[in-house]
C-alpha cells in the first residue's frame, strides 16, 4: 500500500468513524494498519486518535507519546501534540497540556488551534486571566474592527485578588536545598522558591504536593510530611499576593540523585530546579518562613 493509498483509506475511515460500534472501529483500523504492513509512529498516532475519539483517554496517551518520540511525520506532529495536550487536560493534567502547547511555534499552520487549546488548559489550571488573554489575543487579528484595542485590553488582564492555597516541598540534603529559580519580570532580580503549586478544589494538600511534583518534574515522592502551615503576603510585579502555604518535608530518590551542578527543567514553565547551598543562598528564598521549617 502506497503512502497516498494509506492516507486515502484513513480519510475514508475517519469520515465514517461515528457510524460503527467501538469494537468494529478498532477491528477496521487494525485491518488497515495490517495491510500497510508497518507498525510505526503513524500506526501509534492512528491508534491513539481512535482511543481518544472513543473517550478512552488513558489508552490514547502512551500511543501519542510513542508516536511523537519515534519519528511521526512533520505533517502530523502538531496534530498529535494538540491531541495529546487536550487528552492530558481531560484526565486532569492541565500543566502537562500547557507545557506541550506552549512549544508549538507561532509559525506553525495550526498555531492558532494550539492557542485555543492552550486557553482551555490555562483555565483548567486555575489561570483564568491568562486563559482569556490567550483566547482574545488569538481572536483579535480576525476581528473586522477594534483588533488593536482588544489586543491591548487582553494584555492588561490580571487575575482578581484572591487568597491562594498552595503546597510546596522542601528537600534538604547534606547542606543543600532543592529550589526553583525565577527571574523578576524586569530581569533585574532573581529569587528561589520551593517547588510546588496550587491545591485544587476538593483536593487534600498532601495529594496536591505529590501531584505537583509529578506534573512539574515527572517524579514520584517517596515521603511527604507536613512541617507546618504558613501565611505569605507579598508584592510581585506591582501586585499584592496572598498565599496559605502547606510546607512539606519531602524525600525523593530521583531528585536526591540529581548532581549539584545539574538543572532539571520544570515541565509546565520556562524555569528550572536545582540544588543551592544552605550556607550561601544566591537569592532570597520563598515562600517566607518555609525553609526555616526544614532546617
Amino acid at each position: 500500500m502506497t503512502s497516498d493509498d494509506f492516507d486515502a483509506r484513513m480519510n475514508d475511515y475517519w469520515d465514517q468513524w461515528n457510524d460503527r460500534e467501538p469494537a468494529q472501529m478498532h477491528a477496521d483500523l487494525e485491518a488497515i494498519l495490517s495491510e500497510r504492513g508497518c507498525d510505526d509512529a503513524r500506526a501509534s498516532y492512528e491508534r491513539g486518535s481512535l482511543h481518544d475519539s472513543l473517550g478512552e483517554e488513558h489508552d490514547a496517551i502512551p500511543l501519542y507519546r510513542d508516536a511523537l518520540a519515534n519519528g511521526l511525520d512533520d505533517s502530523l506532529r502538531t496534530q498529535a501534540t494538540i491531541q495529546l495536550a487536550s487528552t492530558l487536560r481531560n484526565v486532569g493534567d492541565a500543566s502537562g497540556a500547557i507545557a506541550l502547547l506552549q512549544g508549538v511555534p507561532g509559525t506553525d499552520p495550526l498555531a492558532e488551534s494550539a492557542r485555543a487549546f492552550l486557553a482551555l488548559a490555562l483555565f483548567s489550571d486555575a489561570k483564568p486571566a491568562a486563559a482569556l488573554r490567550t483566547a482574545l489575543q488569538t481572536l483579535a487579528p480576525h476581528l473586522p474592527r477594534y483588533q488593536r484595542a482588544i489586543g491591548a485590553y487582553a494584555g492588561e488582564l490580571e487575575n482578581s485578588h484572591r487568597i491562594r492555597v498552595i503546597a510546596v516541598g522542601l528537600l534538604v540534603h547534606d547542606g543543600w536545598v532543592l529550589a526553583e529559580e525565577y527571574v523578576s519580570a524586569d530581569g533585574a532580580h532573581r529569587f528561589l522558591r520551593a517547588p510546588g503549586g496550587g491545591v485544587e478544589f476538593g483536593e487534600h494538600a498532601d495529594a496536591a504536593i505529590r501531584r505537583e511534583f509529578a506534573e512539574e518534574l515527572g517524579v514520584t515522592l517517596d515521603e511527604a510530611d507536613l512541617l507546618g502551615v504558613t501565611e505569605n503576603i507579598f508584592d510581585a510585579q506591582g501586585r499584592r499576593g496572598h498565599e496559605i502555604v502547606y510546607a512539606y518535608g519531602i524525600r525523593c530518590a530521583a531528585l536526591e540523585d540529581l548532581p549539584h551542578d545539574a538543572r532539571l527543567p520544570v515541565l509546565d514553565s520556562d524555569t528550572t530546579v536545582g540544588w543551592y547551598p544552605l550556607d550561601a543562598l544566591p537569592a532570597p528564598f520563598y515562600p517566607v518562613g518555609c525553609l526555616e521549617l526544614a532546617v
